[in-house]
């Protein structure tokens, strides 16, 4: 069984991989762009829907144009922004990097944990909308909607869990193939008739439009969303790393205000309502063209680019998650690679926390956008917060002449980043507050009480385990007791005693709990006639508890000797197929781990191999080489 494990194991992960066989990316420019940029260009998916709903509901559809411009300027705005982050901080921690380094851990922290929510929320986002589009083009799919996206799910935990990444001019390939798809729609648009033919009244000014108008612009900020991916992609870039990263991100920043922007328009040219189910850039091209044929054209590349993203989703969480656990804000075990040099806790927790959100909402993407943007927009804010002070801190070192100047521009760019996104963030707290931003902000709130508490957990054991002057761990105990547990006399009995002897403790004894009189007189019985020179010891047990004996008779002999170290030895069977497991050594391990809390116990476990785990030979050439216990028949001399 174990060996069939093993090979179903190698077949779904693959083969390990040698930690000297690990490159890292050196990636150009072009390439680079596909590969980072997915995250950022996949929103053009949904990001017309959210900003059309939030319009549709104060009555405001027709304004869509200029709304999608209000957001493309706020894409350029913090484009610009985080490539300034970029060249001052080339590095893979991003955005929570740069806030730990200029505002302290407890900022850092709260912008982990916002990162951590958005990308859960990024993969679940981005599978509802695979969903969305692939029940469009094939309506036999319809009410499969939630099975869809916890399918994408698991095979984007799959492939991550292998480590399979896609190959760089594969996402060439997806990222331009859906640049293509919207450049082309955006010109058929265009060669068909006049945008401004299609112009309405322009709306009262009203609180209700002005609400709408605010609550538009927050929903089309999901455009920003990918952006930290692209902050942190540095050092996967050829050299110099910090301008191609620069470069990539401003490109991919404006790739995606361009495509956002002709999709916007050509659902608004197009008269699509949003008031029918269904993605409304596969509405616009079903009123272009009607053919099935160009929806699949359509939905196909946009399908690809949402699995690209949020695969790079995976990778990502899972990289901070190690970085946080490397400064002891998660379990430690988040920071430890698999044998396929995968981070595998953060990929299994991604997935099941994003496979949670899919359930619980039934992969309905107008709620999730409506949760999506709090983590997002909170970690821009503390990052741009952050940039300001550390160019703060540069223009009191520079006194005067022109980078002081460019310096000082680029503080108000910063600040200005920040204002706009700290506005953002609360538009989207306050009008999406119902509609499902309280449990992203739930969801931050939870995880930052659960960092700072596994933090100082963290620090509370390295003080007490740091080594101090003439450190007591380090004294010899006065003497040590040795304890070998015997429920029944065997082969693994005789094993135990034996090593228990070459260890030549102060003191040695054998123990047996009596559950069974009979039992227990054959026992005695039989060690007396096998003389085997350890001292047996019976404890009575009139409950039938075989634990609580031995933890009083161990504590007994520490009462007596405070100092003394006691070694418990337990004989323990080693089976080979899965089920016998069930079926031995099950008392044992209770025992020994009530025996491990007890201050100044050694427990050691005492094998015996049966012969389903070793072969027949191998079995007795270890039996051999074992230490022999002299047997004595009473009566009889040595």
């Amino acid at each position: 069984m174990r060996r069939f494990l093993e090979s179903l194991k190698m077949l779904v992960f693959g083969r390990p991989i040698a930690t000297g066989r690990e490159q890292r990316m050196a990636l150009r420019t072009r390439l680079a762009l596909p590969v980072f940029g997915a995250s950022l260009l996949s929103t053009v998916a949904y990001a017309p829907d959210a900003v059309l709903d939030a319009l549709r509901k104060g009555g405001q559809g027709t304004a869509l144009p200029w709304m999608a411009a209000g957001v493309c300027a706020i894409m350029i705005l913090l484009g610009f922004a985080y490539r300034s982050n970029v060249r001052k901080h080339p590095d893979e921690r991003g955005d929570y990097g740069t806030v730990q380094d200029q505002l302290g851990p407890t900022a850092g922290m709260v912008t982990g944990a916002a990162l951590l929510v958005d990308y859960i929320f990024t993969v679940a986002v981005s599978v509802a909308a695979i969903a969305q589009f692939a029940e469009f083009v094939l309506p036999v799919l319809e009410g499969y909607h939630t099975g869809i996206a916890l399918a994408a799910i698991v095979i984007m935990t799959l492939a991550n869990l292998r480590g399979i990444r896609e190959r760089a001019r594969v996402m060439l390939a997806v990222w331009f193939g859906f640049l293509l798809v919207i450049g082309a729609l955006a010109l058929v648009g265009a060669l068909q008739g006049d945008l401004a033919g299609t112009a309405t009244v322009k709306a009262d000014a009203t609180w209700s439009a002005a609400f709408s108008f605010a609550g538009a612009i927050a929903s089309g900020a999901v455009m920003l969303t990918g952006i930290e991916h692209l902050a942190s992609s540095a050092p996967y870039h050829a050299e110099p790393r910090a301008k191609r990263a620069g470069r990539t991100l401003i490109l991919a920043v404006l790739a995606g205000a361009a495509a956002f922007l002709a999709a916007s328009l050509l659902v608004w040219k197009y008269r699509v309502s949003g008031w029918q189910q269904g993605p409304v850039l596969l509405q616009a091209a079903e009123r272009m063209f009607d053919h099935p044929a160009a929806l699949w054209a359509v939905a196909v590349p946009t399908i690809a680019i949402l699995y690209a993203a949020a695969s790079a989703v995976f990778r990502r969480f899972s990289g901070l998650t190690s970085l946080l656990a490397r400064d002891a804000y998660l379990p430690r075990q988040l920071s430890q690679q698999s044998d396929r040099l995968v981070f595998r806790g953060g990929v299994i927790w991604v997935s099941s926390a994003s496979a949670l959100l899919v359930i619980g909402t039934g992969a309905r993407l107008e709620q999730l956008v409506h949760m999506y943007l709090i983590g997002a927009f909170a970690a821009i804010v503390l990052s741009q917060v952050a940039m300001v002070r550390f160019q703060r801190r540069r223009i009191a070192l520079e006194l005067r002449g022109r980078g002081r100047l460019r310096m000082q521009g680029t503080r108000v760019l910063h600040a200005a980043a920040a204002t706009v996104g700290a506005g953002v963030w609360i538009v989207v707290a306050v009008f999406n507050f119902s509609a499902g931003a309280w449990l992203a902000l739930l969801l931050v709130l939870l995880l930052v009480f659960l960092m700072r508490g596994i933090r100082q957990h963290y620090a509370h054991v390295r003080e007490q385990l740091a080594i101090e002057t003439d450190d007591p761990a380090s004294a010899r105990p006065s003497a040590t007791h040795g304890i070998v547990l015997v429920a029944q006399l065997h082969r693994p009995a005789l094993r135990a005693i034996a090593y228990a002897k070459a260890a030549r403790h102060s003191s040695l004894e054998a123990v047996g709990v009596q559950i069974d009189r009979n039992a227990t007189v054959e026992l005695q019985r039989r060690w007396g006639e096998l003389d085997l020179g350890v001292p047996l010891v019976i404890l009575d047990s009139p409950y039938r508890d075989l634990v609580t004996p031995v933890l009083d008779h161990v504590r007994s002999i520490h009462r007596v000797s405070p100092r003394d170290m006691v070694v418990v030895y337990v004989p323990e069977y080693i089976v080979g197929r899965w089920w016998e497991r069930f079926l031995h050594n099950r008392a044992s391990m209770r025992l020994r781990e009530r025996l491990l809390t007890i201050p100044r116990v050694v427990v050691a476990a005492v094998p015996w191999h049966l012969e389903s785990a070793l072969g027949t030979l191998e079995s007795e050439a270890l039996t051999r080489e074992l230490p022999r216990v002299e047997l004595r028949e009473a009566g009889q001399d040595g």
